[in-house]
């Protein structure tokens, strides 16, 4: 789950580079690429922390943004986003919550010693404050909507990476078992 979590943060940032490559064409056109990435990675790390055997205490932030971007991403699949201003309020709403999420994580993280706390505090705080400034500047400030909802998925992408980095490895029991038995009749032929 470790390699799918870090390929579903990499779909992220290249469906940010996407929008933004894309900036010229109407939110409808692209409503659907964006609302698929946002429900395959909510899905993906849902299923990533379910499959956590050693799940830490305190990640429920995890489940919860993943949840968010499942309803999320399933109400912009639906076409429910009328106009500009309603798109930007909606993103804006998502990257808020992320960010306080991950901003709650980043001190869990940092209680628990983890090496990742600085990225996932520095991330929420980034992602945070892109959900505020999004709320604030409604007429978009110069930037266009596409480059706008780009920068969230960027925000959201490096967000996802940092967690399936710091996912923690777990061997698969074959392979385990597979090298235990090499490995004893190694201890065999040295006998």
């Amino acid at each position: 789950m470790r390699i799918l979590t870090i390929i579903s943060g990499i779909m992220m940032v290249l469906t940010g580079l996407w929008s933004i490559a894309n900036q010229g064409v109407a939110f409808a056109a692209v409503a659907f690429v964006l609302g698929t990435a946002m429900v395959l990675n909510g899905l993906v790390v849902t299923a990533a922390f379910v499959k956590m055997k050693k799940r830490a205490v305190g990640l429920g932030w995890v489940l919860s943004d993943a949840l968010v971007g499942i309803i999320l991403g399933s109400i912009v699949l639906a076409g429910q986003l009328a106009t500009d201003l309603m798109i930007l309020m909606f993103f804006g709403m998502w990257m808020i919550f992320c960010g306080c999420s991950r901003l709650v994580g980043g001190w869990t993280l940092k209680k628990q010693e983890d090496k990742s706390w600085e990225w996932t505090l520095g991330l929420g705080f980034l992602a945070t404050v892109a959900g505020i400034y999004s709320f604030l500047n409604a007429d978009m400030a110069g930037l266009t909507l596409g480059i706008l909802i780009g920068i969230f998925f960027l925000i959201q992408g490096a967000n996802v990476l940092t967690f399936g980095i710091s996912m923690p490895h777990v061997r698969r029991r074959r392979f385990y078992l597979r090298h235990k038995i090499e490995d004893s009749k190694g201890a065999k032929d040295v006998d």
